[in-house]
């Protein structure tokens, strides 16, 4: 059975094809785009698709939009991801939480590497905002929302009257001899410095590494990490098989 997992973030919709347990593609569509065409070509090119399943955070006009251009090309129900405590053994500390973060959280608790099947996991997604998510036992603990690192930094450049935007990415976390490199650096560090204080609160645990920064910061954090940048897919596959 050929399956659609879609997961439509702030910035980007990403998609992947899979029939039974293999991934026959991939791909990323930018929310600048024209996302219904781009969708609609994409449908064309896959076709068969049997099923289709979407985890969503960018809003209800969007969702909608994806509904009626996937049921009407495509002939399918789009089954839409809704969280659910206790699912696959994991606890949450409160339910209203974001489905990408839930769908991380599952996809790090019940899949990690053997080695790693009882630690704490901290759950770390790098993308439009930052979020930091602890599992323990198969309990979340809690967790923590920030910008961002082009959050943080779009932060001020619109906030101040001298400071640009920085398109580039940072390399490190010294301290800069320039503007730009003291705002790439700046927000990095603040960025792994986060990482880290949860890391030195809970030493046995493994940092779950995901979205679109979180390479870039794996090399600064200091304890056991893994980067698996399609952990929201994978959390979409066990959220219904």
């Amino acid at each position: 059975m050929r399956i659609l997992e879609l997961d439509s973030g702030n910035t980007r919709l990403k998609w992947r094809l899979r029939d039974a347990g293999d991934i026959l593609s991939r791909g990323v569509i930018d929310n600048d785009s024209d996302v219904q065409g781009e969708v609609s070509g994409l449908l064309k090119q896959l076709a068969p698709v049997h099923q289709a399943r979407l985890a969503i955070v960018s809003g209800q006009e969007r969702l909608e939009m994806l509904r009626q251009v996937i049921e009407a090309q495509s002939g399918i129900p789009l089954s839409v991801v809704k969280v659910r405590d206790g699912r696959l053994g994991l606890s949450l500390a409160y339910t209203t939480i974001g489905v990408d973060r839930w769908l991380a959280m599952l996809a790090a608790h019940h899949s990690s590497a053997e080695e790693h099947k009882a630690k704490t996991k901290l759950v770390v997604s790098c993308g439009t905002a930052m979020t930091v998510d602890v599992v323990s036992e198969g309990v979340h603990q809690g967790g923590f929302i920030l910008p961002g690192l082009q959050l943080m930094k779009k932060a001020l450049s619109t906030s101040t009257a001298q400071l640009e935007l920085i398109e580039v990415t940072a390399s490190g976390i010294t301290p800069g001899k320039n503007s730009a490199d003291c705002i790439n650096n700046g927000v990095l560090a603040m960025a792994s410095a986060m990482i880290n204080a949860q890391v030195d609160r809970y030493p046995e645990a493994i940092v779950c590494l995901t979205g679109g920064d979180g390479e870039l910061l794996s090399r600064f954090v200091s304890g056991e990490w893994e980067y698996r940048p399609e952990l929201v897919m994978d959390g979409i596959a066990l959220a219904f098989d």
